[in-house]
């Protein structure tokens, strides 16, 4: 029982921590990102997307990569559903960041945007009652040996590849944010952006950049939804993990290793709600629904405290200031 709680709880961490990921270096280079539910929920559908009409073009077009159509269709989606991210984030930077617009204004129409959008394309594509099968998926991996340690070797070592790139990913966020020069630059433009503006950073440059990688993250973040978790695609089937995600980056105090904590809670929360509910002592579902959050609100009551954002997050910047 408890190696299964274990790996539903890697599962369910890996699609928030990628986002999480990408959101941390966004905020710390002072960019509060609210639209990231739509572009979480944009990557899920285009990632849907690119895995089917991937599957098709190849059986059609390249006779002899037909057997390999559903190994190699799954990362064409992973690709379009970080394409499609990135280009949400690129309007995102237009109106946050190059218009100076409210960045939570901004945020909030592009997830009502992603939200309505998402759900007419997919009508078009595919009809009101969606396609009749799934589209082709990454498969669970077992690392040889490694995947056969007693008691923890399938909770650790037996999952899809997408959760071993998302750890992987972790400590290579946390040596690029504090232990490069470009990591400690995104980290002042955050705090003090006038300040690395006069040292002769660029910092709407930085900002984009940081924005672009934070929306190709959460968008690919989407994909891991219909490629991995699910092999399919339902309108609005993020169903706030954006949202939660962004929310893990305050409880982990914007630091990627204290993020990586908050989403295995969220995790453990969401494998015990399921197990839970599995037993059938007939409390309302609802009840253990919220088991995540509390879990997050009694560790950050208890032992995490007050989280201090960067400075000059959320705040428009101008060249000319």
């Amino acid at each position: 029982m408890f190696e299964d709680i274990l790996s539903a709880t890697i599962r369910g961490a890996t699609p928030l921590l990628l986002a999480a990921l990408g959101e941390v270096i966004s905020q710390r280079a002072g960019v509060l990102n609210i639209g990231i539910e739509g572009m979480m929920l944009i990557g899920a559908f285009f990632g849907m997307v690119g895995s089917f009409y991937a599957e098709k073009l190849a059986m059609l077009y390249i006779p002899g990569l037909a057997m390999m159509a559903p190994l190699m269709a799954p990362w064409a989606g992973l690709f379009m559903a970080g394409l499609g991210g990135l280009a949400a984030a690129a309007l995102f930077a237009l109106f946050a960041i190059r218009l100076r617009g409210d960045q939570v204004i901004v945020g909030t129409a592009m997830t009502l945007l992603a939200l309505g959008l998402t759900e007419v394309i997919y009508q078009r594509l595919f009809g009101v009652t969606g396609i009749a099968q799934g589209v082709p998926a990454f498969q669970q991996i077992d690392i040889p040996l490694l995947s056969k340690i007693p008691f923890l070797g399938r909770a650790l070592f037996s999952h899809n590849i997408l959760v071993f790139i998302t750890f992987l990913l972790l400590p290579c966020v946390y040596f690029f944010l504090y232990h490069t020069q470009l990591g400690l630059r995104i980290r002042a433009c955050g705090e003090h952006p006038k300040a690395i503006a006069t040292v002769g950073s660029n910092v709407l440059r930085l900002r984009t950049f940081c924005l672009l990688f934070a929306g190709a993250m959460v968008g690919m973040a989407g994909g891991y939804l219909s490629l991995a978790d699910v092999p399919y695609f339902t309108p609005g089937m993020t169903v706030g993990r954006g949202f939660i995600a962004l929310a893990i980056v305050i409880f982990g105090k914007w630091h990627p290793v204290k993020a990586c904590g908050a989403a295995l809670l969220f995790g453990l929360g969401s494998a015990l709600d399921a197990r839970f509910q599995a037993l059938g002592w007939g409390i309302p579902y609802q009840l253990w629904l919220m088991l995540p959050y509390l879990l997050c609100l009694a560790v950050l009551a208890g032992f995490v405290g007050r989280a201090e954002a960067p400075l000059a997050l959320g705040k428009p910047y101008a060249e000319s200031e």
